[in-house]
């Protein structure tokens, strides 16, 4: 997901607010973030939501016009309010031009299927060894859960998420993304062990072992997936959302 700046760029007609050319609003993840002092019409702002949202994600369809659009009037035919979208990265900060935004691939992510899975855990194995040199399910990055109820093994894969709450959750900032794979990465010497990222991860994909303080983050294996590689049953799946989805 994109983070977007919305600025006022010019005001046509009268707006009794007033919002000014150069006035903004932030929307970081689920948060819409007013500078101090700063307002935004209520108006304007229902009218405009639902586009937000679509303004986020980095969905390269062939027919979308969203990457197109960038403007938006505020309802009031006589305020005539013109804001402008601007897409920034998440990971860079950077703000994006129109073309660019709608040049940058969606990010490649980790899908598991669980109704594929046979629980063999060959991807614990090649995990644990890719990253230790050893053959320990327990320091693997990816986990495959048993439901005995249900007859299932899920296979928990960290999801990269576009709007990180480990990220968010970490006091220290030791965690940070891969710029080109979007992995999220741990700096050991700032870590302090404190398991603030395991707690907020919503897909319990985060672990701990007891000889090391740092935690257990899938790394993508900077960009060769070993998991993928080895699951027998193609149970786990490596690309973006449009790629599996032609799978």
């Amino acid at each position: 997901m994109y983070d977007l700046r919305v600025e006022v760029e010019k005001v046509e007609g009268f707006c009794d607010l007033p919002m000014s050319p150069g006035d903004y609003f932030e929307v970081k993840g689920g948060k819409i973030i007013l500078p101090d002092d700063g307002y935004i019409c209520l108006w304007a702002l229902q009218s405009m939501l639902p586009f937000l949202t679509v303004k986020q994600r980095k969905i390269d369809e062939t027919n979308d016009w969203t990457p197109h659009t960038s403007r938006f009037t505020c309802p009031d035919p006589n305020g005539r309010v013109i804001f402008k979208i601007i897409q920034v990265d998440t990971v860079t900060g950077d703000i994006l031009a129109q073309d660019q935004a709608k040049k940058i691939k969606p990010p490649a992510r980790l899908i598991a299927n669980e109704e594929k899975c046979t629980g063999c855990r060959a991807c614990e194995t090649i995990c644990s060894f890719t990253h230790f040199e050893s053959f320990n399910g327990e320091k693997a990055r990816i986990k495959v859960i048993k439901n005995e109820a249900e007859g299932l093994d899920i296979p928990h894969v960290c999801h990269q998420c576009g709007d990180a709450s480990c990220l968010k959750a970490c006091p220290v900032n030791a965690l940070s993304k891969d710029k080109e794979t979007g992995a999220v990465l741990v700096n050991e010497e700032k870590c302090i062990g404190c398991m603030k990222c395991a707690e907020a991860c919503p897909f319990d994909s985060i672990s701990f072992i007891a000889d090391r303080e740092a935690p257990l983050i899938c790394d993508l294996c900077k960009g060769e997936v070993e998991c993928v590689k080895r699951c027998p049953v193609e149970a786990i799946q490596f690309g973006t959302a449009a790629e599996l989805k032609a799978l």
